[in-house]
This record gives structure tokens, C-alpha cells and sequence, in this order.
């Protein structure tokens, strides 16, 4: 099974891709259906990069996650602008049936005002939808950074834990090398105070 470090620049090299297609897509000149697939596939490489994330050593484990969480997010924008820019084109192939078939019993002027009305609607309709397709993409991007500021305060936790278990370790440590210093100095002591003692019963 491939690596996040060998899967991952591939993800990310097809959503370039997306964004190049949507583009001809938005101008009329891509195929809204393929960009579609390549974004299923996509969404399936995050999923998958995802799986692969508990694989990974702890220390790259949160890197690669902002990483992914960041490609999970472009694509989430991707796939919303497409359908977005989908919408319009339905929209605007059912107003120019619409027109079509109304253009032999409309006068010139009425035709004019009401495709002038239609695009005015569909340029409100447009700008509503990327408002609150912003609005949400904020709101996930919120929530990531929440996600993300917890998993900081969390390995922050651990790390003051461990390093008050470090001092609790020296403490001890240190304690012990006193104990073993009294130990010798007593050591010491006894035997001058024993060496002392056997000269005076000898003398």
C-alpha cells in the first residue's frame, strides 16, 4: 500500500488538474461530467490518505493531517464551484428554450426586457449561491482550525506532563545521589573513627 509522502503530491497534482478543467468548464469549453469524476477520485485519494494517516510516525502524523485537512478543503470548494457553474448552464439552456420558443409571438423590445430580466435574476441567483457557499466553506474552516488548535493544546498537555515526569525523575535522581554522598562521607567517618580507636588500643 502506498505511503501518505507517495500518495498525497498525487492528490494534489489531480486537483490542479480540476481547477484547470473547471475553468474550461465555466467557460463552456470543458466537460462538467468528467470534472465531475475526477472529483469523486479525488475525494476518494483524501479518504484513502486519510486511512493511510494512523501508518505514519507520530511526529509527521500531525503534519500530514493539516496537509490532507487543507486538500480536503480545496476539493470540498472544487466540487461546490462545479456545481455551481452546473446550475448556471442548466439554467441558462432552459431560458434560451424557454426564449426559442416564445421568440415568434414576442416583439423585439418585450424579448429583450424579459432576457434582460432573466439575466439579472441569474447573476443574483449566482451571487447568492457563492455568498453562502462562502459562508460555509468559512464555517469549515473554522471548525478545521478548531480541530487543529485542540490536537496543539493536546500535544502541549502531553508534553508538560512529560516534562513534569522529568523533573519528578531528577528530584529523585538528585535525592538519591545525596543519600549515596552521606552514605560514603558516614563511611568514611567509621573507618577514620575505627582506625582511630584500634591505634589508640594498640599504643
Amino acid at each position: 500500500m502506498a505511503s501518505v509522502a507517495e500518495l498525497l503530491p498525487r492528490a494534489a497534482r489531480l486537483k490542479y488538474e480540476l481547477e484547470v478543467q473547471l475553468r474550461a468548464v465555466e467557460q463552456g469549453a470543458g466537460d462538467a461530467g468528467d470534472c465531475g469524476m475526477g472529483l469523486r477520485e479525488l475525494f476518494t485519494q483524501i479518504n484513502t490518505l486519510r486511512q493511510l494517516l494512523n501508518a505514519e510516525r507520530p511526529e509527521r502524523r500531525n503534519l500530514w493531517k493539516v496537509k490532507i485537512d487543507e486538500l480536503g478543503h480545496e476539493a470540498q470548494f472544487l466540487s461546490n464551484d462545479l456545481r455551481r457553474v452546473t446550475n448556471f448552464h442548466q439554467h441558462q439552456r432552459e431560458r434560451d428554450s424557454l426564449f426559442r420558443r416564445r421568440a415568434g409571438a414576442a416583439p423585439s423590445s418585450a424579448h429583450d426586457d424579459l432576457l434582460e430580466a432573466e439575466d439579472s435574476y441569474a447573476r443574483s441567483g449566482n451571487q447568492v449561491d457563492e455568498l453562502m457557499e462562502t459562508g460555509r466553506a468559512s464555517l469549515d474552516s473554522l471548525r478545521a482550525q478548531r480541530e487543529r488548535l485542540k490536537n496543539t493544546h493536546r500535544n502541549a498537555l502531553d508534553m508538560i506532563n512529560k516534562l513534569g515526569l522529568s523533573d519528578t525523575v531528577m528530584k529523585l535522581i538528585n535525592s538519591r545521589n545525596r543519600q549515596d554522598r552521606k552514605i560514603v562521607v558516614g563511611g568514611f567517618v567509621f573507618l577514620f573513627v575505627l582506625f582511630y580507636l584500634c591505634m589508640r588500643w594498640r599504643g
